[in-house]
């Protein structure tokens, strides 16, 4: 069963933050420049922190994954630009 995680970070170098970018695009929605919301299977969550694991720099880079429930991810709200809705029907194909 799909959950629904937001993953966000804080990465030090362009080349490396590049590519934390394209992989989280892998298995998530951009929300905001640093910020995807992925809803992914248990084991591709797995998959995804071996992925990001493999490309950071444990001593300066973070990423945070914060697992949403359905009643928190019905709340999410935003200030200025609009946001979309949060769809737990969505779901991200991870090839």
């Amino acid at each position: 069963m799909p959950e629904t995680h937001i993953v966000s970070y804080d990465i030090r170098h362009p080349k490396r933050l590049r590519r934390v970018a394209k992989t989280c695009q892998d298995f998530g929605c951009r929300r905001q420049l640093s910020v995807f919301l992925c809803r992914i299977s248990p084991v591709d969550l797995i998959r995804l922190k071996d992925r990001l694991n493999e490309i950071i720099d444990r001593k300066n880079d973070q990423i945070l994954f914060i697992r949403l429930c359905q009643s928190c991810g019905d709340g999410i709200e935003s200030l200025g630009q609009p946001t979309l809705r949060h769809d737990v029907t969505d779901v991200c194909l991870v090839i």
